[in-house]
């Protein structure tokens, strides 16, 4: 496959899996901005997505509305929900030969639609409404590429970008989390806290999944172990670096991305929480993790760069 073609898949499912993950995170924080007594979490967003000094340089207030705007609306902020979905229709335009064709009509109607939103108008008939259509439309354009592709190497491109992003997001939003929730100092704010754990699930879908791996209410510790070493959580860090393994193997089984890809879901799969903890502490984990993760998709590009 030409390298061209091979980076345009692999970006287009990464916008569009982060296209999920900004609307999830957005939602998360704005049921808390319901909350009395909460913080929405507005500012634990623009860490997640890297973004804090865009926002700052356009806006001198932490408010949800400039969040919100800025997130959802801004094309110059290249992970708002427009510019990933922009983004990622702009990558199956150029590559249309190579997709069926219901996929890109997905991905264009969304975008065609997507065009017709604005801040004032979404005020009125609901930001919830519009966090939910973006999960599924995604969701549908996720659906097409396994009903719809053939499992040749478009394909395992296209799992690529799906699994790096989602690898990179589940540790940032981690990473973030777990030092705004440390353990409270009272208990009004440990009510408060226990929310924004179920809503850190909430961000990633796994409410119900939690209740069936450890049928008991959300606890920190439980959670943050599903989200790193469930092989059966489809979010988790481990998972999504064996579905990452997979798709290298297909492609070239001798690649320096399949070596080190495959060394990191060996170390994920025998490891636990407390393991990590003893050597290091999970922000130091996470943030090596997070850098693990880019130095991976810079290899991937490296080691197909020839076609």
């Amino acid at each position: 496959m030409l390298s061209r073609t091979a980076d345009n898949i692999y970006w287009m499912t990464r916008m569009i899996e982060r296209a999920q993950h900004i609307a999830r995170l957005l939602e998360a924080a704005y049921r808390m901005e319901q909350l009395p007594g909460a913080d929405a979490g507005w500012d634990p967003i623009l860490t997640i997505s890297g973004q804090i000094d865009g926002f700052k340089a356009k806006y001198t207030e932490l408010t949800s509305k400039n969040v919100l705007n800025f997130m959802i609306f801004d094309l110059d902020n290249p992970s708002s929900v427009f510019s990933c979905i922009k983004a990622g229709r702009e990558n199956a335009r150029s590559e249309r030969s190579a997709l069926p064709e219901e996929m890109f009509e997905s991905i264009n109607a969304t975008w065609i639609e997507m065009q017709g939103l604005y801040y004032d108008g979404m005020e009125q008939t609901g930001f919830c409404e519009f966090f939910e259509w973006i999960k599924d439309r995604t969701e549908l354009f996720r659906g097409l590429t396994l009903s719809m592709m053939v499992y040749d190497e478009a394909f395992q491109f296209a799992r690529l970008g799906t699994f790096v992003e989602r690898a990179d997001f589940t540790a940032r939003l981690l990473d973030v989390k777990y030092h705004i929730l440390l353990p409270p100092d009272s208990a009004d704010k440990g009510l408060i806290d226990d929310y924004q754990w179920g809503e850190v699930l909430r961000s990633v879908g796994g409410g119900q999944a939690y209740r069936t791996i450890y049928r008991e209410s959300p606890k920190p510790e439980k959670i943050i172990e599903m989200l790193i070493f469930s092989p059966i959580f489809p979010r988790s860090l481990l998972s999504a670096y064996t579905e990452i393994v997979t798709s290298l193997s297909a492609l070239k089984k001798d690649s320096v991305s399949l070596k080190i890809a495959s060394q990191e879901q060996a170390f994920l799969s025998t490891s636990t929480l407390p393991d990590i903890l003893k050597q290091r502490s999970l922000h130091e984990f996470l943030t090596d993790f997070i850098g693990f993760t880019a130095d991976l998709s810079d290899q991937i590009r490296k080691d197909f760069s020839g076609g």
